[in-house]
């Protein structure tokens, strides 16, 4: 499983972007932060099918469950 790899590699953080914003990346968002990752969702990564869907999930459950920052200051902070 994805996760058993993620284990055996030493892996502790997860980086997420993709489609739906507020459906399969808040899920896997949800579930890689249940299993003790920590978790990093990336906002101008991910797309809803509204606006509306859009701001629900990035201002209202994202900060519970990972770290939510545009690319740029994800990459400004692995440099």
């Amino acid at each position: 499983t994805l996760e058993q790899e993620l284990v055996d590699n030493k892996i502790k953080t997860v980086v997420l972007g993709g489609l739906l914003t507020n459906c399969c990346v808040e899920s896997t968002m949800r579930t890689a932060f249940e299993k003790g990752f920590n978790v990093v969702t990336l906002k101008d990564c991910t797309a809803a099918t509204s606006q509306e869907g859009f701001a629900g999930a990035t201002e209202g459950t994202w900060g519970m469950f990972s770290t939510p920052m545009s690319k740029d200051e994800f990459l400004a902070s692995i440099s």
